[in-house]
């Protein structure tokens, strides 16, 4: 299976919100969950995906998602369709906690009764195995409460938007279900950690540096020739190796 890296990130001058409000008016966040739930289940998940990173922008906080291309093969060697998956994010910037609180929205499930009603319409338009009615009500609920672990535009797209041959195993819409997931999943994770903390600043070493190396070398290899000696130093000293400010003791 190929891999390719990618990273996405919505511009600065892009950024809406997640209702399609400008930033500052009230938007997602302001929402009870059922009622973002019922806003989530008729976007589309790469949208909604864009819209997390934009909702974020308007708090000053940069994401940016790093995805890798699957290319997957089948038992008998025939491609199946690609799909990306995420496989982190770094994060910048702004006000961390409110950008945090906004993009968990973005993670709300549908109701159990609405995620049981898009299982009972898929299950009409594909082919199915005939089971009798106790075993078809025990696969919806456990579908169903499985489903509700993902957000709710996440699963009406698995659901409905996909096409099936027959009636989806719960491996095939778990791991559709995870891809379509992963993006908000990795900047929830970011936002979650904080910015990485800053590069430390490097600078080539003192003179009095070079002198203390040299002695711990000549004092730790004395057999050696001092050629050898003398191109250790040089390897150990190479370029900008030192940290922090030079030791003036």
């Amino acid at each position: 299976m190929r891999q390719i890296a990618s990273a996405i990130t919505t511009p600065p001058r892009e950024a809406y919100s997640a209702t399609g409000t400008q930033h500052g008016e009230r938007g997602l966040a302001t929402l009870e969950n059922s009622q973002v739930a019922a806003w989530l289940s008729k976007q589309a998940p790469a949208d909604m995906d864009k819209a997390a990173v934009s909702r974020a922008l308007s708090h000053g906080v940069a994401l940016t998602v790093r995805y890798d291309s699957r290319y997957p093969s089948g038992p008998n060697g025939e491609r199946l369709p690609s799909y990306d998956v995420a496989i982190g994010c770094e994060v910048s910037g702004g006000n961390i906690e409110a950008a945090l609180s906004d993009l968990r929205n973005f993670l709300t499930p549908a109701p159990t009764r609405q995620i049981e009603g898009w299982l009972a319409e898929l299950s009409v338009i594909v082919a199915k195995r005939a089971d009798d009615e106790f075993a078809e009500e025990l696969r919806v609920t456990a579908y169903a409460s499985r489903l509700s672990r993902y957000p709710a535009d996440v699963v009406r797209s698995v659901l409905l938007k996909n096409t099936y041959r027959f009636f989806p195993t719960w491996d095939e819409l778990e791991k559709r279900c995870e891809a379509l997931t992963s993006p908000r999943r990795h900047m929830i994770a970011a936002l979650e950690r904080g910015p990485a903390p800053p590069e430390p600043i490097r600078r080539p070493p003192t003179d009095d540096e070079r002198a203390r190396i040299k002695a711990l070398i000549d004092e730790m290899f004395p057999m050696r020739s001092q050629e050898m000696r003398d191109a250790a130093v040089g390897e150990a000293l190479k370029g900008d190796c030192m940290v922090g400010e030079p030791n003036d003791d």
